[in-house]
């Protein structure tokens, strides 16, 4: 058997770095070289830099070193991955965004981590597309560059041959999107598993958890009642149960709900009934109609389209690909009301801390 083409994967790391943005995403491929085996290997990765010496300075503290620069990066690339850090950002290198419009031109895809979405917007790159950053920096790509359709909610986003992600352990989640692609679904699982990642998460899962995104200009009754809907899902929630609980109209509730939370009442009740039922089918083996029923979407059917529009998959699915087993000799788990009270009880221990809460970023 004549030997099998590995794909040659460019990384380019303007410094400083989050280590976790350059060592997720090649921890990722090199496990997915070690799985396909040395006679199979499915990558040939090269890290270069910008500095001479090669030097990667870490936000973190760690000393890092490339191997070569990315003016000597000669031939063509398959796949071309940017990692910067915060500071890097407003780069404005000529020399550097020419090779990056270059590498795009030539390779079969170009991605960035994070921040180096910016580097790829000042390249013209996401001219006319979407694209994402991490949550914190995306109202700033969106006014430096009004020509890309910004979208803050997703872990990563695809258009055409652009990638960009959230960062951190976004960048994991790209890294094994391209796995998917070149490799295969189950190539990605193995990946996942091996990495021991709780979750291999599609690009549109959003950025943020619900039940535990609090802002600190939250009050405390928006907290509370945040924390009675996740104890009572399994209940219709309209607009006027919930208003009646802070005693409010439900037009007057709905502005004040808006305000705090970004979005509607309605919506927001969907998305906590998202997050309860991901819980459900990761962690019990209960069936999908118990589990449907216990966060009040009222049949399988409907849990389902509301599962393809958010996560572009249904709840099977979704429960083959990240549900975490039981240990063998352990009991098994699956009473619905016990794990949905600990999702409650933690978001009412959120709710109730007496320091100001930040957002709970579940991918960036």
């Amino acid at each position: 058997m004549g030997a099998v083409m590995r794909r040659r994967v460019v990384v380019l790391v303007v410094p400083p770095v989050d280590e976790l943005d350059l060592v997720g995403p090649l921890e990722v491929l090199a496990t997915a070289n070690r799985l396909r085996g040395n006679a199979r290997r499915g990558y040939a990765v090269e890290v270069v830099t910008t500095t001479r010496d090669g030097h990667v300075l870490g936000e973190g503290g760690l000393a890092l070193r490339a191997p070569g620069r990315y003016q000597d990066v000669a031939g063509r690339a398959d796949s071309v991955l940017v990692v910067c850090g915060v500071a890097a950002r407003r780069t404005r290198d000529r020399a550097l965004l020419a090779w990056l419009a270059r590498a795009a031109a030539s390779s079969r895809r170009i991605g960035a981590v994070c921040v180096g979405a910016f580097l790829l917007a000042e390249a013209g790159l996401l001219d006319g597309r979407r694209a994402t950053a991490h949550w914190r920096y995306a109202p700033e790509l969106a006014r430096r560059h009004p020509r890309v359709a910004v979208d803050p909610r997703p872990t990563w986003v695809k258009d055409g041959p652009v990638y960009t992600s959230a960062g951190i352990s976004a960048g994991i989640d790209l890294a094994l999107a391209w796995v998917e692609e070149d490799l295969g679904a189950a190539a990605a699982v193995g990946v996942a598993r091996e990495l021991v990642l709780f979750l291999r998460r599609p690009g549109g899962q959003a950025q943020l958890s619900v039940s535990l995104a609090a802002q600190a200009a939250h009050t405390r009754p928006m907290h509370e009642l945040q924390a009675w809907a996740l104890e009572h899902l399994d209940r219709p929630l309209p607009v006027e149960a919930l208003a009646e609980r802070l005693a409010m109209s439900p037009r007057n509730f709905a502005r004040v709900f808006a305000r705090a939370f970004g979005t509607s009442p309605g919506r927001y009740v969907v998305l906590l009934r998202l997050e309860a039922a991901r819980r459900l089918l990761e962690q019990t083996d209960q069936s999908l109609a118990r589990v449907a029923s216990a966060c009040g979407f009222g049949s399988v059917d409907v849990m389902r389209r509301v599962f393809g529009r958010a996560l572009g998959t249904t709840p099977g699915r979704y429960r083959r690909a990240f549900e975490t087993p039981a240990p063998r000799g352990v009991p098994p788990r699956g009473r619905l009301d016990e794990t949905r009270r600990e999702i409650a009880r933690a978001a009412r221990v959120a709710s109730l801390a007496r320091r100001p809460l930040r957002l709970a970023v579940a991918g960036g």
